[in-house]
């Protein structure tokens, strides 16, 4: 027969101590904070299901404990403020931008640049003046040939010409598709460069300082579409 006391000392043994030393309370072992359930946040791909969501409120959440939260160019989430007990949030609802792909900072056949360009970028600052710039380049391979009869002579030209001289303007002012479609597409520099078989390549100049605008035209968005009373931070 087991002894009572043997069986107290094991549960004493068992139990979690809290010893303090030096103001900072440890424990002899590993506990682990039981939280409660949270839901599984919407995903959405759109600032409109955002705003929507918000109008409809059918959770009924409160608008001082809500945070609103331009993460970058691409992303916006909206949280609950923070539980002071558990020392964590809710996340209710986020948007994923997904803006048709560019092939930027590297050179592509004239073809497919032209449609890239027509297919995925705003009308707007120099895309025209770029579409006609491209337009009438064409790639020269020309070869010269003398003979007669007793000497041959070959001579050879190849390279990108203008039909019409003109220059490749530099640096150019585009508006790739690269955010929320809601709002306008910020522009930035490109540095525009032809290589010697006609390819065509957009280089970034902007250091992606047009994440910034963006991030502050989908604030700006947000704060006409809703209003006051809501915590907006990008």
């Amino acid at each position: 027969m087991i002894d009572r006391s043997f069986l107290e000392k094991i549960e004493e043994m068992a139990a979690a101590e809290l010893i303090e030393v030096e103001g900072v309370q440890y424990s002899t072992k590993d506990l682990y904070q039981i939280e409660p359930p949270k839901p599984k946040s919407i995903q959405t791909k759109s600032l409109t299901a955002i705003v929507d969501f918000i109008k409809a409120n059918i959770d009924k959440l409160d608008a001082d404990k809500m945070i609103i939260h331009v993460i970058d160019h691409q992303s916006v989430q909206i949280m609950s403020a923070l539980d002071f007990v558990y020392r964590d949030r809710e996340y209710y609802i986020r948007a994923q931008a997904e803006p048709p792909e560019s092939r930027l900072n590297s050179f592509i056949d004239r073809e497919t640049f032209n449609i890239m360009l027509q297919s995925r970028f705003a009308d707007v600052a120099d895309r025209a003046e770029v579409l006609r710039s491209i337009g009438k380049m064409r790639y020269e391979n020309e070869v010269k040939l003398e003979d007669d009869g007793i000497t041959q002579t070959v001579a050879s030209k190849s390279g990108v010409a203008l039909v019409r001289e003109e220059q490749i303007p530099n640096p150019v002012r585009l508006a790739p598709f690269r955010t929320f479609s809601e709002i306008e597409q910020p522009i930035s520099p490109f540095i525009l460069r032809v290589d010697d078989k006609c390819n065509v390549g957009l280089f970034e100049a902007d250091g992606g300082a047009w994440k910034n605008k963006a991030m502050q035209s989908i604030k700006d968005y947000l704060e006409f579409e809703l209003g006051e009373g809501y915590t907006i931070i990008a």
